[in-house]
């Protein structure tokens, strides 16, 4: 049996709220780092959210631009340093509802960087507001406390859908509640690096993550809130576009 190791690129303990998955999602990045030899070249782009802990976590080159921006910023970040590996680390909220004129449009450039987008449904640092693109209708938020009204505030979309309608290389979305999401999530993570390392495109991974404190509940209601209600009503787990398959 092969003994788990903390990941070398790991320099500093998280300082995400007990039960978020950005701390699962910070390991998969850094194992897949490691594991892929990116480590010496990679680049991170984060804004002023839960994603920009990574900046000091993580021991690599980092860039925090403002908020939403990250996709823009990693644009710049690659197309000045083209050799470098650059992988932008953002919520739902930064890269669909402030930031989603710049998600798209790095997607219609296909920008060769990789785009790992934590869809907890609300603006996580900010208090839990309801998050635009993403918050479920009738859910309870900061912003929203009689419960999401599609009359009041629109609904949510499902945005890799849009996103795979483009001509871009890779759009998948994975979850966290269980190991075997995990290791699936883990996958298509190390896909859209691959693609980046192959200069083969813009590639997205969407994962969906508990948020106890916002959403007020332990941190195994949040699991399965993520896979009985986010999961089930709007963000199915899937491969939406992998070009280099189909090609």
């Amino acid at each position: 049996m092969q003994a788990l190791k903390k990941p070398d690129l790991i320099v500093k303990e998280n300082s995400y709220c007990g039960g978020c998955g950005y701390g699962v999602v910070q390991r998969l990045v850094a194992e897949s780092l490691e594991e892929m030899g990116l480590a010496h070249k990679a680049i991170s782009v984060v804004d002023i959210a839960c994603g920009f802990w990574i900046i000091d976590c993580l021991d690599t080159d980092s860039i925090a631009g403002p908020h939403g921006r990250c996709a823009a910023v990693a644009t710049a970040v690659k197309k000045v340093r083209p050799d470098s590996f650059v992988f932008v680390c953002a919520g739902d909220g930064a890269s669909y509802s402030i930031g989603l004129a710049e998600t798209m449009y790095a997607a219609m450039r296909d920008v060769p960087i990789t785009m790992i987008i934590v869809n907890n449904g609300i603006f996580g640092m900010t208090g839990g507001q309801m998050s635009p693109g993403t918050t479920l209708l009738g859910a309870y938020t900061s912003t929203t406390p009689n419960g999401r009204d599609r009359a009041a505030s629109g609904a949510p979309v499902d945005m890799l859908q849009i996103l795979s309608g483009v001509d871009v290389e890779f759009i998948a979305r994975g979850a966290l509640y269980s190991s075997s999401a995990i290791l699936k999530t883990k996958s298509y993570i190390q896909k859209g690096f691959k693609n980046q390392v192959e200069n083969r495109g813009f590639s997205a991974i969407e994962i969906l993550s508990p948020c106890p404190t916002n959403w007020g509940v332990s941190p195994i209601e949040a699991n399965e809130k993520v896979k009985n209600e986010m999961e089930k009503t709007l963000f199915p787990l899937k491969v939406y576009l992998d070009r280099g398959e189909t090609s």
